[in-house]
Parts: structure tokens; C-alpha cells; sequence
């Protein structure tokens, strides 16, 4: 994302309108003092030719004006490698040197190139050294103004992310880059104060997109190389003294293409290797960039509310060799402008070149509301808000505009203060065009190129910023190139060992065939990573084992040898499938293959095994049971050996059981040879009991009782037997109940052991209120009738609590465990408060309390 910023710049400039001269450098103006105050600037070869190689030439220009400086503005330089032009701040080559202009790095375009405050003639004085090759050279624009004072742009190279190195920055493509920079102000406060504070530090990024911050950061869209440059701009609109530039290289993917690995055996040997040969397994290629030399960009077009009407914006070239036509479509990189508006589905877009050849590069109708860039969307509010750079192009990020249409939403509030939420917009990147781009194919690349737009429905309006063509860096003089070299090939997967920088080693020696996937990352001298990925079929080797030689269990069953999964099978018997019988007393060989799908490759092992043949019992306890009597258990196998779990001792073909447990018996002729056969049951022992849940109780109900299933020992019956309470839908051993309602309940306890045997037992449980109430009166006369606060049913509250209090509320009275003993002792006649907090007991979740309040009356 950029915004365009629109600058107007007033300079308090005094200038004389002279008829316009044209000045040469040549042999005839050589050390010569020109006195002006306008006029244009040549080489020796004029305005429209090319100079002599060779030559040098100086020339000096005083002010016509009186107190002013001579100042120039370069409009063309197109020079050779050796050519240079020197500028001195003063009358002649011994005066201070702003610098020498070169084909390089330094170009005098957009500098502020003038006599500096401190130069009091106001005079500059250039020196221009020819090169090898002759060229168009340069031009300039000759005016006076007051002194500016000097600024000096300066790229801080440390503080640039990444650093700037040599005055490159090496990045990978889609890296964000973040350019800083500061301006040196030898002359401030000379005229007027100078800072970077007061000052604008303008970007510009080489691609037709500017920023200004002395800290800006920005994504190149393509991948290329980039001169970028800073201008400073002071308060007074006087700019820099120097072209401060640097270049930006961006990495690409290096990777051609990926050979096929050929299938292979598990356990053998395969050789990765990267390189620039075509046969490489993975073929790469120096990654060559470069950037071409500037293009001018067409400045705002402003797109008012218009229904059917139509906008032009023009550029015009003139810097490709005469004749020169667009021949190949990689060449255009794209159609590229930086613009916003509010609604896509009005706009047709259109280039057309030089002779007339055009191409849409956006139909309408189509795209509906869809934002460009952040529009301010009020017919009622004008004004430039913030462009996105879009690019049209052969081999575009997205497809066209409006196939990419309602597919992205975004939130932001717009340069008049509203906000839009969710909102439709197309995000900045290369589309393609609605017509191919290859309806440009020969069009002239000098002369003039135009963007035509249709508005075709009233309301909603925008701005294209700014727009131009991008080309390939080849076709455009003043281009430079670089290569990026690859540094190392980093690689995982499954059993490889990197062997060099380039190569690296696979062993497969796992088990299955399948696809065996490999990662390389491919990396490169700016730090840039690139994967791939390789897949290479692996065919499984046989792993054939028949096992050691082994004793077979027959006892006339049918017993097989198994070698194993595998495509084609050959065994010593003649028999070709995967498995054979095994019935008698041998050797047995086997050799087995496996194939690659195409059958052109074959993968072999074999193995051989000495079988002995003996008979195999077979052992059945039978099934699981519960039991109320001792039972006999039988392995079978008259004939056999035996051996039970219970003990050494027990080598019978029963086994006479009178306890729960799990048991187990192994029947074999010959211990050692693996024919033994194992059975194992588990007997559950589970008499039928004689069971008793206690005597009839009675309990109040806010009392908890615990009933517990004994037999007639006294003892608690065992968990292996399942309960069932009634009427309380209980399962456990015991019976655990509390706050019942006030009633007799029969309380059943059914024991069930083994399936079938069921024994019950009942009680009378008697459920009372056991309620309180507390009497308001006492008459501790000694008669022998209410004499004593006497709560009744207070014994079934045991560790309750009463505290009394006379009228003033002083505590007279207070027992942790009240049993209605209180007489009212020496105290008063007279109304007295009582709080009484009662235990409930413990209902399973702590002890229950619950507090009473009133008042007593002592009476005598």
C-alpha cells in the first residue's frame, strides 16, 4: 500500500524572463563565463544528437540577476559508463565540488543543483568529460533564485533492514525492506534553520512508487533489481545537493526443475545431486536480475462521477533506439498504476500505444462495488485518498479484476473520517488483463502511450495517481544485472546422509514399499530458501524368514511355512504361493521377488528352515463359570503331560477346585518345542450364604443409620456377591440412609452369588419426628411442674447449643450440649432471649446445624 501525496511546493524564487537561450558544451563555449538567468543547457551534440566521445569541455554561468544564484534542473541524462559531468560552486574548476555525475549510482535528475548560500557570485561552473561511447548526453533548464542553502541526503546504511552493503541491499523476494536516512545541513542557520524535523525526506523506490519519512518501509511487488533514492526538501523548498542512491537485488527461485528418480530396493544406494547439469536430480540455475533504466510515470488523473464519460492519461517515450517495437509479451512485465476508487464496476480500463494498437485490460460491466485501493466513498467529499499499486500483467498473481471481485474484505477509515466494516476491495497485485496483453506485439516503444477510462455510471469517483509501463531491464538503457549464486542445499527425510554441499545420500531400510518423500531447501548468497520436494518409489526387499529351525506341532492338522508378503514366491517343494503346508519331517527353502509397477525392476531374498513334526494337543478348560460347590476340572488329552498353575504337584488330567480363582493348564508330549497347549479358565466360588441385616431399629429422622449384611457368624459378607436394597434402589454392601419421613419402612436385602442364587433378609426400620418445641415460660417454683426450660425431644439433639441473654443483653446462661436443664437460677422474673443452635447431625456432608431464636419468661 501507498499514499500519494500530493505536494505543492511555493518557492519564493526571484527570477528575470530572458528570450530562452541554448547553451553548448562544446569547443566554442569552452572556458568561457555565460550571464544569464534562463535558457537550456546541451552537450556538444545539442538537443536532439549525440556527443563527440573524447571531449572536455568547462563553461561558467553568472546570474543576470544581482544577489541570485544560478540554478539547474537536468530534464535528460543518457550517458556512456566513462562519461562525467563536475559541478563547482563558484567561478571556476577550483571551487568547491558539489560532486561529478556519472552513469552509475549518481544522476543529476530531480536534484536541487544550485550555488550554495555561502557562494556569494551565485555562480556554478561545470566540467564535462566525455566518454567511449557517444550517447544522447544531457539537458537542463537554466533559472535564478535566491540561495538555497545546501542539503546533503544520506542513506544511514547500518539502520537499513537489512543492511545496506556497499550500497546494495540483498533481500529475498516478498521481503518488506526498511530504508532510513538523514540529511546533513552544513549551511543551516546561515539564511534560516535547516533539520530533518522541518524538512521532507522523499523515497523514491525505482518503480514509480515514493514514500517520505526518514523511516519508511516497503515490499517490492516483482522481482528485480532497484535503484532507489532519498531527496530531502528544507522549509524553504530548497532540495538536496546530492544524488544519495543505492541499489536493491531480489533473490528468485533458482530451481529449473526436478528429475525423475528411478525406483529402487529397500537397503540400496541412491545419489541426490544439485547442479546446473541437466541430468542433476535437481536442476538449478544462477538466478540472474537486473534493473532498467528509468521510465517516466504519468502523473494524478483524477476520475470524476461520469456516466459514459472517458479519461486519457499519457506518457510519452523517447528514450528506446528509433524503430524499436514491443517483440515478445515476457517483455512487458505489466501495465502498472498506483490509483483508487470507489466502485469497480463502473471503470473500463484501457492501454493503447503509439500507433493505435490497444487492449483491455478491464471490461465493463463487472466487479460491482468492489473498492480500489481506499476510496473515499461520498459523492459529496472530494479528494485523494489512499491508491493501491495494481499491475496487469502476462503472468499475474490473480486473475482478471473481476473474477477476483467479492473475494477479499477489509476495515479501514478513509481520508474524510468514515469508517467501513467488511467492505469489498480488490487487495494491490499483478491481475490479468480481460484481453491477452499480446495485442501490444509490435507496437513502437517510443512515443506516446495512453490509459483511456470509462466511467460508465453517475456517482462514485477516484484517482489513478500515477501508472507507466514496466519492461524488461534489457530493453531500457541505463540497465545494470546481477546474479545471485546458490551457497548450499540443505536436505531431510527418511534415512539420507548429506555428503556435500550439492549432493547427499539415500539407504532406505525400513520395511513396505511406498513413496519415500524428500526436502530440499535450496539456499542461496542472499540468505534466501528455496524447497522442493523429490518422491522416490521404493520397492520393499523381501524380508523372507522361515524363523530358526523349529519342531511343528501336527497331530494330523496342517501347518504352514510363511515367507513373507512378496510378489513371486519359489519353494524347494516346487510350490509357488506365499505359504505351504508342512506336514512331514524336513528342509524347506524358499526364494521370493517383489516388482516395481512397470515390472522393470526385481527385489530378492530367500531363506531355509529345518521343520520337526510333532503331534499338538489341544487344550479346552471350557468356558468361564460361578459355582456353589467344589467342581473337578479335566484338560483333555488322554495320553498327554500336564502341568497346572496350582503347583509342581499337580501333573493329573483333573484338578479338583473349591476356591475362587483363574486356572491354568499346559498339555504337551514334549516340553521345549513350542507344541504346548494352554488353557486357562476362571472359576468364580461363591457358596450360597446365611444372611441377617440385624434387629427392627427405630431412629428420628433427622438421625442417620447404618445397616450392614452379615451371615450368621457375625461377619460381613464379601464384595464378590451383588445387593440390591429395597425400597431404596441401593447396590452396596451395606445400607447408609438418613432424614427419612416418619413412617415404618421394611427394609430388603437381596444377595445374589452365583447366577440363580438368591438370598433375602428384612428389618422394621421406625422412622420418628423426634420434633422440638420450645415452651415460652417457666415457673421455677419448686412444685415439681415446669420448674426447668425443658425443650422435649432435646436428647435426640445431643452437643446442641443454648446461650440466654437478659433484656440488656447480657449473656446469662450457655451449655454446648443442652438438655433442658436450665432453671433460671438466680435470675429475675422477667423475659429473658434464647438462641438455640441445634445439631442435626451428620448427614454425610458435615455436621448439620441449624439456629433458633426466641424468649423465656420466668415466672415464680
Amino acid at each position: 500500500m501507498r499514499i500519494k501525496i500530493l505536494l505543492t511546493a511555493i518557492l519564493v524564487s526571484l527570477s528575470v524572463y530572458l528570450q530562452a537561450q541554448t547553451y553548448l558544451m562544446n569547443a566554442a563555449s569552452n572556458n568561457t563565463t555565460v550571464t544569464t538567468c534562463s535558457g537550456n543547457l546541451y552537450d556538444d551534440g545539442g538537443a536532439a544528437g549525440n556527443y563527440a566521445v573524447g571531449q572536455v569541455f568547462v563553461i561558467t554561468f553568472t546570474p543576470a540577476t544581482p544577489g541570485t544564484s544560478v540554478k539547474l534542473d537536468f530534464t535528460q541524462w543518457s550517458c556512456d559508463d566513462g562519461a562525467s559531468l563536475e559541478v563547482f560552486d563558484g567561478p571556476n574548476t577550483a571551487s568547491p565540488s558539489f560532486g561529478a555525475f556519472s552513469n552509475g549510482f549518481v544522476t543529476p535528475i530531480g536534484l536541487q543543483i544550485m550555488a550554495s548560500a555561502t557562494n556569494l557570485t551565485g555562480q556554478l561552473t561545470l566540467r564535462w568529460t566525455a566518454g567511449t561511447v557517444a550517447s544522447p548526453g544531457f539537458a537542463a533548464t537554466i533559472t535564478c533564485h535566491v540561495p538555497c542553502q545546501t542539503i546533503y541526503a544520506r542513506i544511514d546504511s547500518l539502520t537499513c533492514v537489512p543492511p545496506m552493503v556497499d550500497n546494495y541491499i540483498d533481500i529475498c523476494a516478498g521481503t518488506p525492506i526498511t530504508f532510513s536516512a538523514y540529511g546533513i545541513y552544513p549551511q543551516n542557520n546561515v539564511i534560516y534553520p535547516q533539520s530533518d524535523g522541518t524538512s521532507l525526506i522523499i523515497w523514491n523506490f525505482g518503480n514509480g512508487v515514493s514514500d517520505t519519512g526518514s523511516t519508511v518501509t516497503y515490499t517490492y511487488p516483482f522481482v528485480s533489481g532497484y535503484d532507489f533514492s532519498v531527496t530531502i526538501i528544507d522549509s524553504m523548498g530548497c532540495g538536496t545537493a546530492n544524488y544519495e542512491a543505492a541499489r536493491v537485488r531480489i533473490s528468485d527461485n533458482p530451481i529449473l526443475g526436478i528429475n525423475f528418480v528411478p525406483d529402487m530396493c529397500m537397503g540400496d544406494t541412491a545419489n541426490f545431486i544439485t547442479g546446473t547439469s541437466a541430468v542433476s536430480t535437481i536442476v538449478i540455475n544462477t538466478v540472474n536480475g537486473g534493473a532498467s533504466g528509468e521510465l517516466n510515470l504519468a502523473d494524478t488523473t483524477y476520475l470524476p462521477d461520469g456516466s459514459g464519460a472517458s479519461y486519457t492519461s499519457s506518457l510519452t517515450y523517447s528514450v528506446f533506439p528509433a524503430g524499436m517495437t514491443l517483440a515478445n509479451v515476457s517483455d512487458l512485465l505489466g501495465v502498472c498504476m498506483n490509483m483508487e476508487h470507489s466502485y469497480l464496476g463502473d471503470l473500463r480500463l484501457s492501454i493503447i500505444c503509439p500507433n493505435g494498437q490497444s487492449v483491455i485490460l478491464k471490461n465493463y460491466p463487472g466487479g460491482n462495488g468492489t473498492f480500489l485501493g481506499e476510496p473515499i466513498d461520498n459523492d459529496a467529499v472530494t479528494g485523494p485518498c489512499v491508491g493501491y499499486d495494481y499491475c496487469f500483467s502476462s503472468t499475474p498473481t490473480y486473475g482478471t479484476m473481476v473474477a477476483e471481485a467479492n473475494s477479499h474484505t477489509y476495515t479501514y477509515t478513509d481520508c474524510a473520517g468514515t469508517t467501513y466494516t467488511s467492505h469489498l476491495y480488490l487487495p494491490a497485485g499483478s491481475y490479468a488483463s480481460e484481453n491477452p496483453l499480446s495485442g501490444l506485439l509490435g507496437c513502437p516503444l517510443n512515443g506516446t502511450w495512453q490509459i483511456s477510462i470509462v466511467d460508465n455510471l453517475a456517482s462514485d469517483n477516484g484517482y489513478i495517481f500515477s501508472w507507466g509501463l514496466s519492461l524488461n531491464p534489457a530493453l531500457i538503457p541505463g540497465g545494470w544485472s546481477y546474479s545471485v549464486p546458490i551457497d548450499s542445499v540443505t536436505w531431510t527425510g527418511p534415512n539420507i546422509h548429506v555428503t556435500s554441499d550439492s549432493t547427499a545420500q539415500i539407504i532406505p531400510d525400513s520395511t513396505g514399499s511406498g513413496t519415500y518423500t524428500y526436502n530440499a531447501t535450496v539456499w542461496d548468497a542472499f540468505g534466501c530458501s528455496y524447497d522442493t520436494t523429490i518422491n522416490v518409489q521404493v520397492v520393499a526387499s523381501p524380508n523372507v524368514n522361515l524363523g530358526n529351525d523349529t519342531v511343528l506341532c501336527g497331530n494330523g492338522l496342517i501347518y504352514n511355512l510363511d515367507a513373507g508378503p512378496g510378489d513371486h514366491f519359489l519353494w524347494s517343494t516346487t510350490a509357488t504361493s506365499q505359504t505351504i503346508p508342512v506336514t512331514t519331517t524336513g528342509f524347506y527353502s524358499v526364494e521370493v521377488e517383489n516388482y516395481n509397477a512397470a515390472s522393470t525392476l526385481t527385489c530378492a531374498d530367500g531363506d531355509t528352515v529345518y521343520v520337526k513334526v510333532l503331534a499338538l494337543p489341544s487344550a479346552d478348560l471350557g468356558a468361564d463359570f460361578c459355582t456353589n460347590v467344589p467342581v473337578t476340572l479335566d484338560a483333555g488329552n488322554v495320553g498327554f503331560n500336564y502341568l497346572w498353575n496350582t503347583g509342581a504337584a499337580d501333573t493329573n488330567q483333573t484338578l479338583y477346585v473349591a476356591q475362587s480363582g483363574t486356572y491354568t493348564v499346559t498339555v504337551f508330549e514334549e516340553m521345549g518345542y513350542n507344541c504346548e497347549s494352554v488353557s486357562d479358565i476362571n472359576v468364580t466360588y461363591l457358596p450360597i450364604p446365611d444372611i441377617s441385616v440385624g434387629p427392627d431399629s427405630t431412629i428420628c429422622r433427622h438421625h442417620t443409620i447404618n445397616i450392614n449384611v452379615t451371615d450368621t457368624y457375625g461377619y460381613l459378607i464379601n464384595y464378590d456377591y451383588t445387593y440390591f436394597w429395597y425400597p431404596f434402589a441401593r447396590t452396596d454392601p451395606y445400607l447408609t440412609v438418613s432424614w427419612l419421613d416418619p413412617k415404618v419402612y421394611p427394609v430388603i436385602v437381596e444377595v445374589t452369588g452365583c447366577p440363580g442364587d438368591v438370598v433375602s433378609d428384612t428389618m422394621m426400620l421406625t422412622v420418628e419426628p423426634c420434633d422440638l418445641t420450645i415452651p415460652n415460660i417457666i415457673t421455677p417454683n419448686g412444685d415439681g411442674k415446669n420448674d426447668k426450660f425443658y425443650i422435649p425431644n432435646v436428647e435426640y439433639y445431643p452437643n446442641s447449643t443454648m446461650i440466654i441473654y437478659n433484656r440488656w443483653g447480657r449473656k446469662v446462661f450457655e451449655s454446648t450440649n443442652y438438655q433442658g436443664d436450665w432453671d433460671g437460677e438466680n435470675c429475675a422474673d422477667g423475659v429473658y432471649f434464647w438462641v438455640f443452635t441445634i445439631n442435626f447431625g451428620d448427614r454425610g456432608n458435615g455436621t448439620e446445624y441449624k439456629q433458633q431464636n426466641g424468649n423465656i419468661t420466668i415466672l415464680r
